[in-house]
């Protein structure tokens, strides 16, 4: 359609071309100063690290160390190493400043000048450097104010009220504050009274009256029957009515026989009441109406973890969901023995437990790669226990024993994966390896590895009968991050041309109602135009009117040529005829006067088109 001699369809491309353009050429140069910007950050925060490496060194390396402490001198300054890291003391008195309570196990972190005392790099304001002494047990006070220091480092997710990031970008950008993710954790004893550190029970301390666990308040705790669970664990411990982990009082009988338990190299230590048959993993405590349960795999190296057998069902804890879950049904009868740490019996058969993980394959673009499907303990049968006779104990048991089953000898290991014996159960294949074993009092574990390899201790697989599993589904954590970098990186701008491109398309309907709107009118015009009977009259008005033809027979023609071509509207061809022919109208209407008779004319027909 043209309006003006100007076709409206070829503007509307143009001009959607052109704003297209722009948001392109916007978007590239966005995407360059990001992809810019990054290198650069990238480039100096590798330059930053490279230069406080180097700085680590020269202290190490020229640095003076206070005693056995965690603190060095180095050019009129003193630093805290912190997990490998060097923090600037703030306003030290290097002339006054010493190391409190250097030990022989451990570095101190504990120091005081003339001004103030250092935890690590933190000073504590409320505690008097010149009066400050040890308590014992990591407490320290100077007579009225206590505190409790640990000894070790440990990860502080907010140290200074600030996100990491920010940290970071304060500190490489700006010159602030070192981040600093590890420190001395401490806390202060809330009371006045004289602390003494509890023999025998590491991290506590008492005023007398109420019990402090690095710090914290225990609460109802009797100190002249406190006793720790176990002499090298100091989160467990119990009074005559109590039973405790850390500062929590657990819902547990108090009583001698309680004990901790688990795999030899286990990630998590249980406690087990075998008065009771209670367990519980820190604060979590197992389902009681299932007591007494018993536990299989006690300091074996072939088990991730530990089974709990009660009369109702097997079951084990599910470190994934932090729940304790039923494997199934109790499959032994009668009494279970322990033989070995991976191997037990019950009235009728012999059993032995081994962990084993489950991979599936996933193709890549990099070729194939592992993905962990399930962590698995198995409970393999070896059939009747009449079948089998043990021969002999190899180095008190503790490396393994020798069995036989008809005319076939059986290596049982104690040994564990972590010495590279992957299987609990061989058979003895050579006879040279048979007498061997038989006939030394001790083998070391290094034989013991070459008889595997040499296939001379062949992997023997018994019958899973029962498995305690934990199922994984894959990660999409390295997916996910992808996405959202690329979402971020192409969405945004692809957003941005979306939105023009709608608003464009706005426009664009916008211009196709006002042409609908002046084909309806020219419509109009043509249909009065056809009607010769009945506007007669004010055909002849118009063609009277119309001073700007020549001739009133030469519109006459016009009006003829058109008639055929509105009468059939499925002529294509005659539709764009049409439209010319009515351009040629609309142009010889453009004088202003001519229009208000045209709308006068139009009046009049609508008045008498409803008088009839």
């Amino acid at each position: 359609m043209k309006i003006n001699g100007e076709d409206l369809s070829i503007s509307k491309e143009k001009n959607s071309r052109k704003a297209l353009s722009k948001t392109l050429l916007k978007v590239v140069i966005i995407s360059i100063l990001i992809v810019v910007i990054s290198y650069l950050v990238l480039i100096f925060s590798v330059f930053k690290m490279k230069s406080d490496y180097n700085f680590n060194q020269e202290i190490l390396n020229n640095g003076q160390k206070y005693e056995k402490s965690i603190y060095i001198k180095y050019k009129d300054k003193i630093y805290a190493c912190v997990y490998g890291l060097f923090y600037q003391l703030d306003n030290v008195d290097i002339g006054s400043f010493k190391v409190l309570d250097s030990m022989d196990y451990s570095d101190s972190c504990v120091a005081v000048d003339k001004n103030n005392v250092y935890f690590g790099n933190q000073i504590v304001s409320d505690l008097d450097p010149n009066k400050l002494y040890t308590v014992g047990n990591d407490y320290y006070s100077d007579g009225i104010n206590s505190y409790f220091c640990l000894d070790t480092f440990e990860k502080t997710e907010d140290l200074a009220n600030k996100s990491k990031i920010r940290q970071y970008i304060e500190y490489y950008f700006f010159k602030g504050e070192k981040p600093q993710e590890y420190s001395y954790p401490f806390k202060k004893v809330e009371t006045t009274k004289t602390l003494k550190a509890i023999e025998d029970l590491r991290y506590l301390a008492s005023d007398g009256e109420k019990v402090y666990y690095k710090g914290e308040l225990i609460k109802d705790a009797d100190l002249d029957t406190l006793k720790a669970v176990d002499q090298y664990n100091d989160d467990y411990f119990y009074d005559k009515k109590n039973v405790y982990y850390k500062t929590k009082a657990l819902d547990l009988s108090s009583n001698e026989n309680l004990d901790l338990v688990s795999v030899e190299q286990g990630e998590r230590t249980y406690l087990y009441d075998e008065l009771n048959g209670n367990v519980s993993l820190e604060e979590y405590i197992f389902n009681k109406k299932y007591i007494p349960y018993q536990v299989l795999g006690i300091d074996s190296g072939h088990v991730k973890d530990l089974v709990f057998v009660s009369k109702d069902g097997i079951f084990f804890y599910n470190f994934e969901t932090k729940e304790q879950e039923r494997v199934g049904d109790n499959i032994f009868k009668g009494k279970i023995t322990n033989i070995l740490s991976s191997v037990i019996s019950d009235d009728k058969n012999i059993y032995y437990l081994h962990s084993y993980d489950i991979y599936r394959k996933k193709r890549t673009k990099h070729g194939y790669r592992d993905i962990l499907v399930s962590k698995n303990i198995g409970i393999f049968s070896l059939g009747e226990k009449k079948d089998w006779e043990k021969i002999k104990d190899i180095d008190s048991g503790t490396t393994g024993q020798v069995w036989r089953k008809g005319n076939k000898y059986y290596y049982f290991d104690d040994l564990g994966v972590d010495q590279l014996i992957d299987d609990v159960v061989y058979e003895i294949k050579d006879n040279r390896t048979l007498e061997k074993l038989l006939d030394i009092k001790y083998i070391s574990t290094d034989e013991i590895r070459e008889f595997v390899r040499d296939k001379k201790l062949i992997a023997f697989k018994g019958e899973e009968v029962t498995t305690a599993s934990i199922k994984y589904k894959e990660s999409h954590i390295a997916d996910i991050f992808l996405a959202v970098f690329l979402t971020t990186f192409f969405g945004i701008p692809i957003l941005i041309i979306s939105l023009k491109w709608k608003a464009q398309k706005k426009d664009r309907e916008k211009m196709d109602k006002e042409i609908k709107k002046l084909k309806k009118k020219i419509e109009f015009l043509d249909n009065y135009y056809n009607d010769m009977e009945e506007t007669e009259k004010e055909d002849e008005n118009i063609v009277s009117q119309s001073k700007s033809y020549d001739d009133e027979e030469e519109i006459k023609k016009e009006i003829d040529k058109i008639k055929p071509i509105v009468k059939n509207y499925d002529d294509i061809e005659g539709l764009k005829k049409q439209d010319k022919k009515i351009d040629i109208t609309i142009k010889n209407y453009n004088d202003i006067e001519r229009d208000k008779k045209i709308d006068s004319i139009i009046k009049n027909y609508n008045d008498k088109k409803e008088e009839k």
